[in-house]
């Protein structure tokens, strides 16, 4: 069984790596360390340089639904370690800004905002247990804002070009994921200035969590994703075509803790974060006894740190801790080692059953791959 000891990050080779390698390249200081496997290549200067980030699609998922011998199995160059907790809040914000959660405060999916005294969907600008659109400011733009690192290689380039291909999600987005690889082969084609393209896909993940690890969808998923990168890369030319994953999934079964009301009757708010990483926010006459309650129910399923303990482990990242951490995170802090993940419900709104999840600890929610396809 894991215990606290063993939940370690190996930020020296991480998402923060890649983003570190990339803004060397560019000539921008970062205090993180780099991929050499990745400096070797950039430093052949390529006109492109394209970094996919493909959602949910850890080392695991590709070993489980692709051959040996296909496109991206056989260009993994090594695999690396997602930031804590793996999932696409901290994940692809590290990518984006080059930093650990600690230091962007990017913690979860949905984070308690003292400032407005609730517990908001930062990605949706919603309140996570109602669904209900919130009316002040999104926290994205204002109080957990950052500077991207395309920004940073433009401050520090000017003249390279920063291109951005998306879902459908934003203003002028793809949608699928064959759009988006088209709008590459057609931006790479432009001109002949430098470039950096971002490029993200929210699938396996999406399908994942609802069919899960195994199933026929996600099977066909990746195989599609594989197909269709193949047939693109024939097309790119000085390029170098950075693939990987923000993190892996693993199949989970749902704990409701609404079941467990000696629990719940201990909390000072609905937990938030994670379905696999939580926090608590304890009345204070409980505090003591929420441990031992915690543990009698989920000891073996989740390892359990009081929050002052949690941020001592490093767990989220080495760096200067975001001013906003502090409020996100409640009295106690769980994480999972098991196959479970935990939910609870106000009654406001439905809850996803969920047949796969992420943001615990495990090899395969943690680990992904770097995979990296260069065109002349």
């Amino acid at each position: 069984m894991v215990n606290k000891s063993q939940i370690k990050i190996d930020y020296d080779r991480s998402i923060i790596s890649i983003s570190s390698s990339i803004l060397k390249h560019f000539n921008v200081n970062n205090p993180y360390k780099t991929l050499p496997e990745l400096d070797e290549i950039l430093a052949r200067d390529y006109q492109n340089v394209v970094l996919m980030i493909i959602d949910g699609m850890g080392t695991e998922l590709i070993k489980r639904h692709l051959a040996e011998d296909s496109f991206l199995y056989r260009h993994i160059v090594t695999n690396i370690s997602s930031v804590f907790p793996p999932t696409t809040a901290a994940a692809t914000t590290a990518y984006h800004s080059g930093l650990p959660p600690i230091s962007s405060g990017w913690l979860g999916w949905m984070n308690y905002y003292p400032q407005y005294g609730k517990i908001i969907e930062t990605f949706r600008n919603t309140e996570f247990y109602s669904g209900k659109p919130i009316t002040e400011p999104a926290p994205s733009e204002t109080l957990i804002n950052y500077e991207t690192i395309y920004s940073k290689i433009q401050k520090a380039n000017p003249t390279v070009e920063y291109y951005r291909i998306f879902p459908d999600f934003e203003e002028n987005g793809c949608q699928s994921f064959e759009e988006e690889c088209e709008r590459l082969i057609d931006c790479q084609r432009s001109n002949n200035n430098k470039k950096i393209i971002s490029m993200y896909w929210t699938e396996p993940d999406h399908s994942t969590h609802i069919y899960g690890v195994d199933s026929a969808e996600t099977h066909k998923i990746i195989t599609d994703i594989n197909r269709t990168l193949e047939s693109t890369v024939s097309k790119l030319k000085n390029t170098v075509l950075i693939v990987s994953a923000d993190h892996g999934l693993i199949n989970t079964q749902n704990i409701l803790l609404n079941d467990y009301p000696d629990l719940c009757e201990m909390f000072i708010r609905p937990p938030s974060l994670e379905a696999r990483f939580l926090t608590f926010f304890i009345k204070p006459e409980k505090r003591k006894s929420f441990p031992l309650v915690f543990e009698k129910y989920f000891g073996k399923e989740f390892v359990l740190y009081k929050k002052e303990e949690f941020l001592r482990a490093g767990v989220l990242g080495k760096g200067n801790q975001h001013p906003l951490v502090e409020g996100f995170l409640g009295d106690f802090v769980v994480i999972g080692i098991g196959e479970h993940h935990l939910q609870y419900t106000t009654g406001e709104r439905e809850i996803k059953r969920f047949k796969a999840d992420h943001a615990g600890f495990s090899a395969a929610e943690m680990t992904i791959p770097l995979i990296i396809y260069e065109t002349n």
